[in-house]
């Protein structure tokens, strides 16, 4: 027999550890390069932690539309196999935008994909044949990202002049 993604391997409603400690993981540049914002500003010298953050942040926004394509490719219904591939194209498309603008808008930009991506798979993932474990572990790790990064938004955007 041939696993489609569809069948559930074992018991799948607890987060296995390694997707667990390589998400938390995945986490530490959202927190530091979010605390050196706050810290010390957008731009230390030589290095713009503003800008290391939307990209960190652009990288996954197109890890998950990746893991989207994945689910898709071996979906057995065709209409959500459909839905799947072209949602899959909208994380990379949104985080590429938020590059473009750059500065805090950009990071907002970020942020809110990030956070609608969360909002997306915590909601709809066990439909696309995700594990049962899955919405949790997205939304955990979609409201820790969307803080660290709306909040070096914020900081970028007030010394801008952009938030009062």
């Amino acid at each position: 027999m041939t696993l489609i993604a569809s069948e559930p391997i074992g018991d799948d409603a607890e987060i296995p550890a390694l997707p667990l400690w390589l998400g938390l993981a995945g986490l530490a540049p959202f927190i530091g390069l979010a605390l050196v914002v706050a810290l010390h500003g957008p731009d230390l010298p030589g290095f713009d932690a503003g800008r290391a953050l939307r990209a960190y942040g652009a990288v996954i926004l197109s890890f998950l539309g990746g893991a989207h394509w994945g689910l898709a490719l071996r979906h057995p219904a065709p209409d959500t196999r459909a839905a799947l591939y072209l949602g899959a194209m909208v994380p990379p498309l949104w985080a590429w935008a938020g590059l473009l603008t750059g500065g805090a808008a950009g990071l907002g930009m970020v942020a809110l994909g990030l956070a609608a991506q969360g909002v997306v798979d915590g909601l709809a993932s066990t439909g696309f044949a995700a594990p049962r474990w899955y919405p949790r572990f997205r939304l955990l790790l979609a409201a820790l990202a969307t803080i660290a990064t709306a909040a070096a938004a914020a900081v970028i955007g007030s010394q801008q002049g952009w938030v009062s």
